[in-house]
């Protein structure tokens, strides 16, 4: 498994040093575990849309469109 190093902002370090040494690799390992998560589904996102058609103003229409249908749909 590989190590990073974390340099802890000052105003973290109170809390820190309360946490054991395995639970903040366990906090840190989800946080970071999360993030990459995060920017992997955006590039994935990017890619799939990359040749869209789809221009800003279609797709709020297409929203407009939708608010009005479940609004119907739901009597409201």
């Amino acid at each position: 498994m590989a190590e990073i190093v974390v340099k802890i902002p000052a105003e973290l370090e109170m809390g820190i040093k309360d946490l054991g040494k395995e639970e903040l690799s366990r906090i840190v390992s989800e946080a970071l575990k999360e993030r990459l998560s995060e920017e992997y589904m955006f590039k994935l996102a990017d890619e799939v849309l990359k040749e869209s058609k789809l221009t800003d103003e279609l797709a709020s229409k297409l929203g407009d469109e939708l608010k009005e249908r479940v609004a119907r749909r739901h009597e409201l």
